[in-house]
């Protein structure tokens, strides 16, 4: 009898480790074909059989598979261990610069590693590698950041879930290598030539539930669950048109600090010391900072309690295109209810 039990053990054992290296398994690399864009120029390499995602004039994306796109979107801590490529082109409104687009950051500051310098397409370039630890393994990313033209960023990143990064990295440096960086055409006089941008965000707010809150957000806007650090867990509402132009709501446990006003002050620092100004938020009672916390953006950051939990509500919009984003921002605010 024992010694079945033991080889039914060794043989369970076994399964898990086999289903554990298939969740794992990389994804397969075949033809090598490369993306031109018409409308800004650049170019990257591609494997042929990865979903692919084209959006001419602001950004490209590859997937191993197209199951893996939600778990980018959302960071579910158990899930397929696929990998993505992506290149972003961000158009600088002006006084804008490359430091403030490196400034804007998908998880939190500690995830990501010092700026080191390199080259992309014979010009400067900055890279940035960044990871967090989830139930089925590391996940790892790097980020370039390059301009060949001063109106344009090009931002170039490279992602892997399952600690599958370093069997990807080799194809990852091939990809990079290929890079062309974006730049503005210039357009003769006798030319047309239209560039579409992303679209704004809309004025129709549809609901979503998140945990112990529903709020409305636009309806051409992505819902993503970024990792931020001490959240239990975090939302992040984000349209296409602008990186800067996000409405996130971080939960946090507060069953051992319920003092509001305290939890306010021990956070004041963190947004350059702003007055905090009292507030209501989904009825019940808030606190939020306004301030700068880069060039050319604004934020305002609602803190509120509610059933031993902190909900910290963010908005974050482009000055120069604060009429397109504040009003529809402060209608999702509004919208915000507790559950």
């Amino acid at each position: 009898m024992k010694k079945n039990l033991t080889l039914y053990l060794a043989v369970v054992f076994i399964l898990l480790l086999f289903a554990c290296e298939e969740k794992k398994k990389i994804a397969e690399i075949k033809e090598i074909e490369t993306y031109s864009d018409p409308a800004m120029g650049f170019s990257i390499e591609y494997p042929s059989n990865w979903e692919i995602q084209k959006y001419p004039g602001d950004r490209f994306l590859a997937f191993t598979t197209k199951t893996v796109i939600k778990r980018f979107r959302t960071f579910d801590s158990d899930g397929e261990s696929g990998a993505k490529i992506e290149l972003l082109v961000i158009r600088l409104k002006e006084g804008q610069t490359l430091d403030s687009v490196m400034a804007i950051k998908q998880f939190t500051p500690d995830t990501y590693s010092p700026p080191t310098k390199l080259t992309i397409d014979g010009v400067e370039a900055f890279k940035q590698e960044y990871r967090f630890q989830l139930n089925d393994g590391e996940f790892q990313g790097e980020i370039y950041y390059a301009q060949k033209d001063p109106r344009v960023a090009t931002v170039i990143s490279f992602e892997a879930f399952g600690g599958t990064f370093g069997s990807y990295k080799p194809f990852f440096e091939r990809v990079l290598s290929s890079v062309k960086l974006a730049y503005q055409p210039e357009v003769a006089p006798d030319t047309v030539k239209k560039i579409v941008e992303a679209p704004p965000p809309s004025q129709n707010l549809i609901k979503y539930d998140g945990d112990g809150f529903s709020i409305k957000i636009p309806d051409n806007f992505d819902v993503r669950n970024p990792k931020v650090g001490g959240a239990l867990k975090s939302y992040q509402y984000i349209g296409e048109r602008r990186l800067d132009c996000d409405i996130r709501v971080d939960i946090f446990d507060a069953s051992k600090q319920q003092n509001l006003e305290k939890i306010v002050e021990d956070n004041k620092a963190k947004h350059k010391n702003a007055e905090p100004r009292p507030t209501t938020i989904g009825g019940a009672k808030a606190y939020y900072f306004e301030y700068s916390p880069i060039a050319n953006v604004k934020s305002r950051v609602y803190y509120a309690i509610h059933n031993n939990k902190l909900y910290r509500v963010t908005l974050n919009w482009f000055t120069g295109e604060e009429q397109l984003y504040k009003p529809v921002f402060e209608n999702s605010i509004s919208s915000f209810k507790f559950q």
